[in-house]
């Protein structure tokens, strides 16, 4: 058995040959039980040094409680829910009705690149594995949970602190500090964001296959203004993106990305932030592309599923949850995929449930305060959830190990430099890993060394 750092699955050393064994303990293709790892890309998926102790407790309770549901290869598979057993149990591939890869290419038209209906009728409607498709049920829950939560527990301080704004940014004590810097001229956020616009609009067009119209485009953004508060904007854009521009994958996509979009209490010149941040985009929209090309030039044949990684850690994974979703909320539509007649029309009762699920949580509450009730999350819970199929799991005891620690340590001693702790661990293991990828992986190939456990 091979022992990486990244992912020591002890379950997987002591039967490195049962499938029971990988499904159970691989933090890659399985459900991370007694699963440890070193890697700090994996222990800081969570953001375990800085978010808080009761919402990472919400977060990780719902992780046992899916994963612990995993294990027993549950009831969604048992009752056959959502015709569990013809598909893959575990898959964020879009299947078609033989339980196979979904080929988009035979249902796309290759002149104009929308939906050809005739050959969608042809092939076969798109289905989902039972964990995908129950995924896209959280979500849904969330996506109204997180409105009735923040209604029901912090709308009448929300209001209250509204009302009282400008009053407060008189006497609050940060502000007085900023205010002898000299402020951002508001030209210069005008500027840029004309200036973007104008490049994404031309972009629109230049690139055929993408079919994002400039009305679109405006549209994603409006729904990025208007949902600025964190509201499961990510699926909420693919629903209205899927419904607005019918049958265009490409457009999906882009109108999710431009759907997404600490300076005052660090007590820096917004000038020098401003430029900072403005510097720093464009270097890093450079870095970005080269490190991609090099990285599907070198390893293409794990991305695109011709071979398989020995190691698990390329697999394109977060790239096909994207594509799988462009097929869903694009190609095909919301319309076919949740329409009357759709094995996935269930689903959709999601967006009433979760209206209603903050509420015994709040009635508790008001009844026994000191009990807490209002740290139960439901959105961080739907979230907690969501992590199989669509995330590798070799992060859950070390990340809740690290938070424990972290948080008992920070409240014991008061420590100020957690947020500078948390930031050097994240920046240092990326360098690493750059570096790692470009001398081991990529330009320069050297041999990597070998010891035992890894060879």
């Amino acid at each position: 058995a091979h022992v990486h750092l990244t992912s020591m699955a002890i379950l997987c050393i002591i039967a490195p040959y049962s499938r029971i064994m990988k499904i159970l303990g691989s933090g890659y293709h399985g459900v991370g039980n007694l699963n440890f790892t070193l890697d700090w890309n994996a222990i800081g998926q969570p953001r375990p040094l800085y978010i808080p102790w009761w919402a990472q407790v919400n977060h990780y309770v719902s992780i046992i409680i899916g994963v612990s549901c995993m294990d027993h290869y549950p009831l969604l598979y048992h009752f056959n829910f959502l015709k569990a057993q013809r598909f893959p149990f575990s898959s964020t591939l879009p299947l078609d009705k033989y339980g196979q890869k979904y080929n988009q290419t035979l249902i796309i038209d290759r002149t104009t690149r929308f939906l050809n209906v005739t050959a969608y009728d042809n092939y076969s409607p798109v289905y989902l594995s039972a964990t995908f498709a129950v995924n896209y049920l959280y979500s849904f829950i969330s996506i109204t949970a997180v409105m009735s939560y923040v209604f029901l527990f912090h709308g009448k301080d929300i209001w209250k602190r509204f009302k009282s704004s400008q009053d407060e940014k008189r006497h609050d004590i940060h502000s007085k500090l900023m205010s002898v810097y000299p402020e951002i001229p508001n030209t210069w956020y005008f500027t840029i964001f004309f200036i973007m616009l104008l490049i994404a609009i031309v972009l629109g067009y230049m690139m055929t296959e993408v079919n994002l119209p400039w009305w679109g485009l405006l549209m994603a953004i409006r729904l990025s203004i208007i949902m600025v508060l964190p509201i499961g904007l990510n699926v909420l854009a693919e629903i209205i993106c899927g419904y607005v521009l019918l049958d265009r994958p490409i457009a999906n996509v882009y109108f999710k990305c431009y759907g997404f979009v600490i300076i005052h209490y660090m007590k820096i010149p917004p000038c020098s932030m401003f430029i900072s941040q403005l510097y720093g985009t464009v270097v890093g929209d450079f870095m970005n592309y080269w490190v991609l090309r090099l990285i599907i030039s070198s390893k293409r044949q794990f991305l695109d599923g011709t071979m398989e990684d020995p190691t698990g850690q390329v697999s394109g994974y977060h790239t096909q949850v994207i594509n799988t979703a462009s097929i869903v909320w694009g190609l095909i539509g919301p319309a076919r995929t949740f329409g009357p007649n759709s094995l996935y029309r269930p689903l959709l009762w999601g967006f009433l449930i979760g209206v209603f699920v903050p509420i015994p949580f709040y009635l508790l509450h008001r009844k026994y305060p000191k009990y807490r009730f209002d740290l139960v999350n439901v959105p961080l819970i739907c979230n907690g959830l969501q992590i199989i199929p669509e995330s590798y799991t070799n992060f859950i005891i070390m990340g809740f190990l690290a938070s424990f620690a972290s948080q008992f340590y920070t409240y014991r001693y008061k420590n100020q430099y957690n947020y500078v702790i948390s930031a050097l661990f994240d920046s240092a293991t990326q360098m690493v890993s750059l570096v790692i990828f470009i001398f081991y992986n990529g330009i320069i190939q050297i041999k990597f060394p070998e010891w035992w456990g890894n060879n």
